[in-house]
């Protein structure tokens, strides 16, 4: 073997020997990818959202309460005139009704508005009609068309309205609870039993409530006790006395005798007699 073929195989078997070194020494390298290349970030979270406060909205002040004194001067005030006009109403129709009893008695003839006014206060006032008229008939209707005491008038109304400010005051300008039973005619009581038809009635004014209210003692059978009080101090030339005069009042409400004595607790505390001198 020539020198040259010997080292053309060295030479093969040294690259054989480097090959075979190189494949039992080969490591295939990782793959990178995009996670693997960036450090982890620690996520943080975002500060709370701070909620703004809105402005605090200031509530117009409430009115401050009206003392019940001034209450009561309001009212006083305000309803005292009505029923010294109502008062001198009447004293005006009794000088009417005493004329005509003038006349019976001298034995006029009666005009025919006489006789119409007689005719509808006897309707009015509730008396029996009879076929004539005469003086026994006008002094029986004279003990009907006469004054009442204004304390036992403003005693009332405090009572029934609540010096005035109670729902039916407010919106029926009705002071003494009066009652009508024609649909309509006023406003429903909110605690009205089943079965009842009535209505707590409606004026136009504080005045023609005033007016029905003195009607209405003057005339419902109810009241003849007060009315028989009124005639015995007119009879003695006394003056009318709203205490003693609530007296006969006891079925005016189903309180009875605790309903008067509420009233005439009104008349002391609110020294209401000086108002009577009439």
């Amino acid at each position: 073997m020539t020198s040259k073929t010997q080292q053309l195989l060295l030479t093969t078997f040294l690259l054989v020997g480097a090959l075979v070194i190189a494949v039992v020494s080969y490591r295939p390298m990782p793959l990178v990818t995009h996670a693997d290349s960036v450090e982890p970030v620690a996520i943080i979270a975002p500060p709370p959202i701070k909620k703004i406060a809105e402005p605090m909205v200031k509530k117009p002040p409430s009115p401050p309460a009206i003392p019940v004194s001034v209450k009561k001067e309001r009212f006083f005030n305000r309803l005292i005139p009505l029923v010294q006009q109502q008062n001198e109403t009447t004293r005006q129709l009794q000088q009417r009704i005493l004329l005509i009893r003038q006349r019976i008695v001298l034995q006029q003839p009666l005009t025919e508005t006489d006789q119409q006014l007689i005719a509808d206060l006897i309707t009015r006032y509730r008396l029996t009609k009879t076929a004539a008229v005469d003086a026994d008939l006008i002094d029986l209707l004279l003990t009907r068309v006469d004054l009442l005491p204004p304390s036992l008038a403003l005693a009332q109304a405090a009572n029934e309205s609540a010096w005035g400010q109670s729902r039916f005051a407010q919106q029926a300008n009705n002071l003494y609870g009066q009652w009508c039973f024609r649909a309509g005619c006023g406003l429903v009581p909110k605690s009205r039993p089943e079965g009842m038809n009535h209505e707590v009635a409606s004026y136009p004014s504080w005045q023609q409530s005033v007016a029905a209210y003195f009607l209405n003692l003057n005339s419902h059978p109810a009241y003849q006790p007060l009315r028989d009080i009124r005639a015995q101090l007119r009879e003695q030339n006394l003056p009318l006395d709203g205490e003693l005069l609530a007296v006969g009042l006891e079925k005016y409400s189903a309180r009875g005798a605790v309903y008067v004595e509420s009233l005439q607790k009104i008349i002391r505390a609110n020294n209401l007699a000086a108002l009577d001198q009439i």
